[in-house]
């Protein structure tokens, strides 16, 4: 659009030129003091701008400051995956990066890696359930340890600390010679360390599976073996139909020790049909717990136990084809399935 005014015409969007004051000054007159100190001022204008900018940067990089967590820094799991995968590099350890086949879970990742489903967990943090996904892909690394993410070096104490763990079991990731200078005065990308041999913390997990992870640190495992048959429908090992089955299995040595889950009151002992020689504890917040098969039981009723005292030990007692473990839980009054706590 072009706007007339007699002879003058201006373009729509142009800047208005600035009039200059056409006061005309006595060469031979001195500056007065205002005109003086207006100058002086004018001086000290450009380092005070710069001052001022460069102290901006500086806070806006110390509000920054303080132990992040990955969903500070990323808005997705794909987007953390991808820069873990882009970004990433340790001596001493590497972040595999895995894409979920058909048949495939969590644990045998895990054991296939040689790490443990903790180490997943702290590399992991968008899970949202312990149901692997076709296609899904996840973070494995070869050690085990917590994968965390920080602004600046200055936080590894802290990160320490929270993991109660020494600064030296702390790896960080390469960075560039410079990296330390750079981030006092620019938006820098956040620093990986991994901290080795330490347990996730429900803080940094999705709120689905925080609170499956606290309700697994109530609970223990009543012994370590091998998981020969799980919680849901199957085949019966003796009857050969199908049936539901209302635990997990957990095969065993014969006379292998047998520890609660818990801590709780022993309310039953003895034998109960299929179950065979069978202990029930019952936990607080509603919970309660079966040990079926024993071949010998060291409780008795109305007896306090605590979290791994000896209730019995492996046997086949009952409907058994071998020694092994039966182990049942509920939550007030329903069944819970036992890979929810024992993993």
């Amino acid at each position: 659009m072009l706007l007339t005014n007699g002879a003058d015409s201006i373009v729509e969007g142009q800047s208005l030129p600035r009039k200059r004051n056409t006061v005309k000054r006595d060469p031979d007159a001195k500056p007065s003091r205002e005109t003086a100190t207006g100058n002086r001022m004018k001086m000290r204008t450009i380092p005070s701008a710069t001052l001022v900018l460069c102290i901006a940067l500086l806070c806006a990089a110390c509000s920054k400051s303080g132990m992040g967590a990955h969903h500070d820094f990323f808005a997705t799991e794909d987007d953390y995956v991808q820069y873990v995968e882009q970004n990433v590099r340790f001596d001493g350890l590497e972040l595999a990066i895995v894409d979920i086949q058909r048949g495939e879970n969590f644990w045998k990742i895990a054991k296939r890696h040689n790490v443990n489903i903790d180490t997943l967990l702290g590399a992991n943090p968008y899970w949202e359930s312990l149901v692997a996904s076709l296609d899904q892909r996840i973070i494995v690394p070869s050690r085990k340890g917590v994968l965390h993410f920080v602004n600046s070096r200055s936080e590894i104490r802290d990160v320490a600390k929270a993991y109660q763990a020494d600064e030296s079991s702390v790896l960080v990731q390469r960075l560039p010679v410079m990296d330390g200078i750079l981030r006092r005065f620019t938006s820098r990308s956040p620093i990986a360390v991994f901290v080795l041999n330490a347990r996730p913390r429900a803080i940094n997990m999705t709120e689905a599976l925080a609170s499956q992870f606290n309700l697994r640190e109530m609970f223990r495992s009543p012994l370590g073996g091998r998981y020969s048959s799980f919680f849901g429908g199957r085949i019966h090992p003796i009857f050969r139909e199908h049936r539901f089955h209302n635990g997990l299995d957990i095969a065993a040595r014969h006379g292998t020790p047998v520890g609660a889950a818990a801590g709780g009151v022993v309310t039953s002992t003895g034998w109960m049909g299929g179950y065979g020689n069978t202990v029930i504890i019952s936990h607080p917040k509603g919970f309660r717990t079966l040990y079926g098969h024993l071949s010998r039981i060291s409780v008795r009723a109305g007896q306090q136990v605590g979290a791994g005292r000896l209730i019995g030990r492996v046997g086949s007692t009952g409907w058994s084809t071998g020694p092994h473990l039966h182990f049942t839980m509920w939550h007030n009054g329903k069944l819970v399935n036992p890979m929810k706590v024992l993993w």
